[in-house]
């Protein structure tokens, strides 16, 4: 099971919305909204609960729909990847207090997120066979310019 990050949260939204077209993504989104609205509904009711779920957001900014109006529907903010972020971290940060939510929430995750072994593991090969005339670069996440000089 994967752990529970906000990162793999992130990481398994990202496959469920690229895969929402079919039923398990819709499904795999269906039950995150579930929980989220868990979490939401929840904090604003707790005593000093910031009324958009998130301690560190600014007070008025939610990071889905405002929890305490019951007739607007929690949606996931996938489109916008530093809400989808911070709801992930509140995610994780409740589901640590509660063990029940922490227990769904991790079942969720082993059921949608990818295999823990996919995180951060790069596997890359030339199959053999293989006629390489020039450089050759495998790896993941590359940032900036990648040079190998004058050719």
């Amino acid at each position: 099971m994967d752990p529970l990050t906000a990162g793999a949260l992130i990481a398994a939204v990202n496959a469920a919305v690229s895969g929402a077209g079919g039923e398990a993504g819709r499904r795999a989104l269906d039950g995150l909204t579930a929980l989220t609205r868990r979490v939401l509904r929840r904090g604003a009711s707790d005593p000093g609960a910031d009324p958009a779920g998130d301690p560190g957001a600014d007070p008025g900014v939610d990071p889905a729909v405002d929890p305490t109006a019951d007739a607007e529907p929690v949606t996931i903010p996938y489109d916008d990847p530093e809400r989808l972020r911070r709801l992930a971290e509140l995610l994780v940060e409740r589901a640590r207090q509660d063990p029940e939510l922490g227990r769904d929430l991790a079942a969720w995750l082993n059921r949608y997120g990818a295999p823990a072994e996919e995180h951060g593991t790069v596997h890359n090969s030339v199959s053999d066979g293989a006629r390489i005339t020039g450089p050759v670069i495998q790896g993941r996440d590359f940032h900036g310019p990648i040079s190998f000089g004058p050719q």
